[in-house]
């Protein structure tokens, strides 16, 4: 396992353009600049990039975005956003980090990582 949630390596890859509809599951990282309508979910860290669409609710060890997100979050570890990123839904997560600017539409509970 790796030392930290952040040197978990990204072992897919959804390119832009490309559009899929359903349960992505994977056990690696997952970096996404594509359009997602469903549910994602990863024991590793998701990267969402400046053009990606994601329609989903996603669970994940860790979420680092620029994209535009909808739907409910859950990680273990951090949700990063920075810009021209946005979400819109719940959060739960043991840190959440937005860049200024950002926008985000939604509650999010900070969870213990001692729980």
């Amino acid at each position: 396992m790796a030392s930290s949630w952040r040197d978990h390596k990204t072992t897919s890859f959804l390119a832009e353009g490309t559009e899929l509809e359903g349960v992505l599951q994977v056990k690696g990282g997952i970096r996404i600049d594509g359009h997602v309508k469903g549910e994602i979910q990863s024991e590793s860290v998701i990267y969402v990039g400046d053009q990606a669409e994601i329609e989903a609710n996603i669970t994940a060890e860790g979420v680092i975005t620029s994209g535009r997100i909808t739907g409910d979050i859950k990680t273990g570890q951090q949700v990063m956003v920075s810009m021209p990123g946005s979400i819109k839904g719940g959060i739960e997560t043991r840190e959440l980090i937005l860049e200024k600017g950002v926008y985000f539409d939604g509650t999010c509970t900070i969870v213990d990582a001692k729980k």
